[in-house]
């Protein structure tokens, strides 16, 4: 086992629940071993304070299983770790939803791995290498205890190029299963969803945002509706559910769009609602600069942006892009109408999204009545707070 010595302010760190141990913060490195090793880290008394998983080759060259006490890694622990997770998300079963989140990552205690569930088949996103040597392990784990036929494997971009050159494998082979069909249909809050699982972006489909779909479900009857950034429509969706009078979608994808209409097909068949839904593609902010500049306005205003800060160096320009959308989103709702606002921005904290968006409801000559505000769906359960990105926020027009 790989010994890792590390500073005072990182041990209370790693004890107050941070996951992770960067190259540069090892005291004792360069470290050796391959991806994959079992690492320990002890305070400075001596005394055990974490076990985890050690890449000496990745910038995060150790991350996080178990702190405070220690702990035998085995087929043991990851099957009472699974099923901790699983049963976490029992209670989505009683929406009339399939399709959800079962593995968080660090979240769930499994650091740099996701496993997204669709209906019957998995999607499991690796981040790192340490998790190759335990993918049978893993595949005995799920077969275990989800009933899914089959589990495509997803490799983060860095990572893509060592696992197909050292370890032959490469994304979208199977973890288990036979099927090569990427294509999926799942069940969220009753509605009808088709993922590509292969092609989509990160394992197909966004459930993060499941209950902020839901809420405009519960908002939109009878309201006009636009939808901006709305990538394969899960919003489009939900409004259409709740009975909308109508839908513009707004997305610079063009195979986002098309699979945005798919869905909208797969959930209603009546003419009346298909014609009430339409689409523009194009930049979001250049085709909302030409609806302000044609003076329409709609009763309900979705803006649910890509991530526009990875890493604290991108931040300024982020709030600066939210305030811009927040501005011109603002110009394009009614009065008294509502406007929606979200953010994936992980350096973006939750009370400065919301400042921002206040900001520029003002800049566009309103005010903004707050009335909800959300964070992370019950799949998508936070445990350090850099891990918390997800943040949005509802309120009127006036």
């Amino acid at each position: 086992m790989i010994r890792l010595q590390i500073s005072k302010g990182l041990q209370k760190k790693i004890r107050s629940g941070y996951p992770w141990v960067f190259k540069y913060q090892v005291i004792n490195g360069p470290l050796k071993g391959s991806a994959g090793d079992l690492g320990v880290v002890y305070d400075s008394d001596n005394r055990f304070l974490a076990i985890g998983l050690v890449d000496p080759e990745d910038e995060i060259c150790f991350r996080v299983l178990q702190r405070k006490t220690p702990i035998t890694i085995n087929e043991s622990f990851w099957e009472e770790r699974f099923k901790e997770a699983v049963s976490i998300r029992e209670p989505l079963k009683n929406f009339q939803t399939d399709g959800y989140r079962v593995l968080n990552g660090e979240n769930d205690g499994f650091p740099g791995l996701i496993l997204d569930q669709y209906g019957d088949a998995g999607v499991l996103k690796i981040y790192s290498t340490v998790w190759i040597p335990y993918l049978k392990v893993l595949s005995n784990v799920i077969q275990k205890q989800l009933t899914l036929k089959r589990v495509v494997i997803r490799l983060a971009r860095k990572i893509t190029s060592v696992c197909s050159k050292q370890f032959s494998i490469r994304e979208g082979d199977l973890l288990f299963g036979e099927s090569s069909e990427t294509s999926v249909r799942f069940l969220e809050n009753g509605l009808t969803f088709e993922a590509d699982i292969l092609e989509g972006q990160k394992t197909g489909f966004y459930f993060d945002q499941r209950e902020n779909r839901e809420a405009i479900r519960e908002l939109a009857l009878g309201k006009t509706t636009l939808n901006v950034f709305c990538y394969t429509g899960g919003f489009s969706v939900y409004a259409l559910a709740g009975k909308c009078k109508s839908v513009l979608e707004i997305d610079s994808n063009s195979w986002a769009l098309k699979s945005g209409r798919r869905n909208v097909e797969l959930n209603f068949s009546d003419s009346k609602t298909v014609s009430n839904f339409s689409q523009k593609k194009g930049d979001a902010f250049q085709e909302l600069e030409k609806l302000i500049k044609q003076k329409q306005s709609f009763d309900l205003v979705i803006l649910d942006p890509p991530a526009f800060a990875r890493n604290k160096k991108e931040k300024p320009s982020a709030l600066k892009a939210y305030l811009k959308l927040a501005e011109m989103g603002a110009s394009l709702v009614k009065k008294d109408g509502v406007l929606f606002a979200a953010s994936c921005s992980a350096p973006v904290l939750s009370e400065e999204f919301f400042e921002v968006v206040d900001r520029g409801v003002r800049a566009a000559g309103f005010k903004f009545l707050s009335f909800k505000q959300s964070g992370h769906a019950l799949d998508h359960p936070i445990s350090f707070k850099e891990g918390a990105y997800l943040k949005g926020i509802f309120g009127k027009v006036i």
